[in-house]
């Protein structure tokens, strides 16, 4: 597997409906061989794994790698069911798309607008690792003021397989400490606003083999089309100005992130 690759895009949803295929082409003319595409909500698999399905010609689109798992911001919709019976749906899902599914997530902690269920966080996040354990996967981490948390349970569950930490805004520490853990740092829109000196100097002091590249798409927009929902096609351009942010070509970018994400995620090369 050759190319740019998307550590993170929710291709799936509704927003692209009208346009995902012509997005889907116009990304790999231009050289992207694939796109990973998480889970949110047990409501959601079906819709992902009907659209992952949809795309198997991989001479004219993406290959498209999914994701299942209960992202921490929907914890009202993950109410309807025990954390038991959620976590019985999700063992039968990957044994279903074995072969297929490529990691557990989107997962993790949020206490960005309030700590009101953060303990039932983390109770869904420990028990998603311990699936992911089980089936030998790597796990796709969202996490927003709460990145010592996610370190804690991961330690905890004593979790070995890594994975991603997606759109990460936590600190350099706590990046290199994710890293020594076997996962790798995506970057993505937010560091191509000049105004991000944090996270741009993050990503200029972190070693090549820690860094993976994702749009987030359809959310968290670039600078350059910051008045319209994100799209997989902007990771050539957030690429481009992010080889610029760490005085490198795009040619090492492309080669480098890439090899990290067939590594962490199992892939074929």
């Amino acid at each position: 597997m050759h190319g740019l690759i998307d550590s993170h895009c929710h291709v799936d949803f509704p927003q692209f409906d009208a346009s995902r295929d012509e997005v889907l082409r116009a990304c790999h003319q231009n050289g992207m061989s694939a796109i990973l595409v998480p889970g949110v909500t047990l409501a959601q698999w079906p819709r992902l794994s009907e659209v992952i399905h949809a795309y198997p010609d991989v001479t004219h689109y993406p290959r498209l790698l999914p994701a299942y798992g209960l992202h921490p911001c929907f914890m009202a919709d993950h109410a309807a069911e025990s954390t038991a019976g959620l976590m019985a749906r999700l063992d039968a899902q990957l044994a279903e798309e074995a072969g297929c599914v490529v990691a557990v997530g989107e997962i993790g902690l949020d206490s960005f607008h309030s700590t009101a269920d953060l303990k039932q966080q983390v109770t869904l996040f420990e028990a998603q690792l311990r699936i992911a354990g089980s089936h030998g996967l790597p796990v796709i981490i969202h996490s927003r003021k709460t990145q010592d948390l996610v370190l804690k349970s991961v330690r905890k569950q004593r979790f070995s397989f890594g994975g991603i930490l997606h759109a990460f805004s936590g600190s350099l520490q706590q990046a290199q400490q994710a890293v020594d853990l076997g996962f790798k740092i995506g970057f993505g829109g937010a560091a191509t606003y000049e105004r991000a000196s944090r996270l741009r100097g993050m990503l200029k002091a972190l070693p090549r083999e820690a860094i993976v590249f994702e749009t987030d798409a359809p959310d968290i927009p670039p600078s350059f089309a910051r008045d319209r929902p994100n799209s997989p096609f902007n990771l050539f351009r957030i690429v481009e100005i992010l080889a610029q942010v760490r005085q490198e070509s795009v040619a090492d970018l492309l080669e480098y992130s890439s090899k990290n994400l067939i590594g962490v995620l199992n892939l074929a090369d």
